[in-house]
């Protein structure tokens, strides 16, 4: 998209007045033909430097290998870049690239900041000595503290987990050295800092619970049936028994209406069971059955199906059917009259 009239503004020193005067629409489309200028200075100024300090050296390569946590770090710094230009372009730029490279790194700082006081989280962590001294000073300890306090305060998320152990556990390999080390330790050490830090209840929760509490639930992603992941159960409102009671219920109180009316026209009892019976709970669609494992359940509508079409069954069948008509009817013999 053409960014001249952001270059215009900007050269003329009214792009900050502009946007805060102008209509939505003009701030939406000021702020994608600043976003174009800012984006690729971003990458190479900040994001690129910071992704090879963390060893993601395909992030580093170019902006459509970010992965996505990287990249939503990137998009959240190219704003907090279009947000310091829009707030600070109140004189002349004669050189818009050159006086955006110069105000980044503060305008990322404080976007960073500002996103982690939105979620509750101390905008600059940092280790009070009671803390420090919980953890007896150990360097590893007191640094696994700051970290777990930035996680807390940013949006990303470790996937099905609440801490990212595989990249903490580099990190420590860096820290120390100790090549033994694996994520089972680093998730110990983790313990180990939460508790120290839980012995100030109140800080804790402010610091720790409050923000974490802010981050956005893990989504169950699709993944391919040979690449090792089991999909979780799903989430039943109601009792699969319940499920069925309710089914059932229902199927019998629609063929016992259906027999009362049929029977009351005069028709054989013997027939009509065997009709009705076969017809309403035969209709049950497929689907009924398709999240059930063979055997495991209870008997379902297909259990009155067989009955029916058992000789031997149909007759208790037939007998309890006309039980429950006649209890219906007052325990009149208008039921069996029909016979």
């Amino acid at each position: 998209m053409d960014s001249s009239e952001v270059r215009r503004l900007a050269r003329r020193g009214e792009l900050t007045g502009r946007v805060g005067a102008a209509p939505a629409d003009e701030r939406r489309r000021l702020r994608v033909e600043a976003t174009e200028v800012v984006w690729p200075l971003v990458y190479q100024r900040v994001t690129r430097a910071a992704e090879r300090a963390r060893g993601h050296h395909r992030c580093a390569s170019a902006v459509q290998r970010l992965a996505p946590e990287c990249l939503d770090r990137f998009h959240d710094d190219v704003e907090a870049v279009v947000d310091d230009l829009f707030a600070h372009a109140d004189l002349p730029i004669a050189n818009l690239e050159g006086w955006l490279t110069m105000r980044m790194p503060k305008a990322v700082i404080e976007g960073y900041r500002k996103r982690r006081g939105r979620r509750g989280a101390p905008q600059r962590p940092r280790i009070p000595i009671w803390l420090a001294t919980g953890l007896h000073d150990a360097p590893w300890l007191v640094e696994l503290a700051k970290v777990v306090l930035d996680w807390a305060g940013v949006d990303a998320t470790a996937g099905a987990s609440l801490w990212p152990l595989t990249r903490w556990a580099e990190l420590r390999l860096r820290r120390t050295g100790d090549v033994a080390a694996d994520e089972a330790t680093v998730a110990a050490e983790v313990e180990v800092v939460l508790t120290a830090m839980r012995r100030r209840r109140a800080w804790y929760e402010k610091n720790v619970e409050r923000p974490l509490g802010r981050k956005q639930a893990p989504v169950w992603f699709a993944a391919p049936a040979d690449a090792g992941y089991a999909e979780p159960d799903p989430l039943h409102l109601v009792e699969p028994y319940e499920r069925d009671d309710a089914l059932l219920s229902e199927l019998a109180g629609r063929a016992i209406d259906a027999m009362t009316e049929q029977i009351g026209r005069g028709r054989r009892v013997e027939d009509v069971v065997t009709e009705v019976l076969g017809t309403v709970f035969g209709a049950v669609p497929d689907s009924y059955e398709l999240d059930r494992l063979p055997g495991a359940d209870p008997p379902g509508p297909g259990h009155v199906v067989a009955l029916i079409g058992d000789p031997d069954r149909l007759e208790r069948v037939i007998a309890a059917v006309v039980g429950i008509l006649r209890g219906r009817s007052g325990g009149g013999g208008g039921p069996s009259e029909g016979r």
